[in-house]
């Protein structure tokens, strides 16, 4: 498994996808940072983490649109189906990848609360329980990615129908407000991955979102391992 993460991540900075991602996020948090931060002399980073809490469902198919597609479209998936390691480490292996090349730019924004520490006293257990929530977030959306970039050789597509369950996901605390009956809106809270990340503000970690969003990830990971395995044997 190491071999494909080190092989993806290497993929990333060797191609401008990485550097790409990268420029959009950081340029995207620091606008962020300083409107909901600076601008507002506030140390609290709830609005910080909210704003690019919707930034994120919208650049993070970028590092996962290729992900197996770019294999499937140069045949090279082929191989890989053949190579020593198996089909889930070849998955997860993957997924790490783009995992830590997101990683690296959150990274960066460490800085943002480190600032700030120099000047006003920062809330550390809401900042800590913020960027565990967004990492979980983030990570469920990659997971999401990764699967729609198992089912097609088009990148393009891949990115879309990201986006398409992504939105679906969103439409969930939209139905909320319209559904009459207590119990179905219930359970439509209970699904939205939006819903959860309320949890997180409030500087208390929560074991049953964390709980979801790591279900929701090996869902969509197990989905994406069932692909190829189907391929495999047929």
């Amino acid at each position: 498994m190491k071999a494909i993460i080190k092989r993806e991540f290497r993929g990333y900075f060797t191609s401008m996808l990485g550097y790409t991602f990268l420029a959009i996020f950081l340029l995207l948090s620091g606008v962020m940072f300083v409107t909901n931060n600076l601008s507002q002399g506030r140390t609290s980073m709830n609005d910080y983490f909210i704003s690019m809490l919707s930034w994120a469902i919208f650049i993070l198919p970028i590092l996962t649109m290729r992900m197996f597609s770019e294999d499937k479209k140069q045949r090279t998936d082929q191989l890989l189906l053949t190579s020593p390691i198996s089909i889930t480490e070849m998955v997860v292996g993957k997924f790490l990848a783009a995992v830590s090349a997101f990683g690296i730019s959150l990274a960066v924004t460490l800085l943002y609360p480190l600032m700030m520490s120099f000047y006003s006293s920062v809330p550390f257990a809401e900042t800590v329980s913020l960027y565990a929530g967004f990492i979980l977030f983030c990570s469920m959306i990659i997971s999401i990615g990764s699967f729609m970039s198992s089912v097609t050789e088009n990148q393009i597509v891949a990115a879309i129908s990201t986006y398409g369950v992504i939105i679906l996901l969103m439409f969930l605390d939209m139905l909320t407000s319209i559904v009459s009956n207590p119990v179905i809106s219930k359970i439509l809270l209970w699904i939205s991955p939006f819903e959860r990340f309320t949890d997180f503000t409030i500087g208390i970690l929560n074991m049953e979102p964390i709980i979801y969003y790591i279900s929701m990830t090996a869902v969509f990971l197990f989905l994406a391992v069932r692909v190829f395995e189907k391929k495999r044997w047929s």
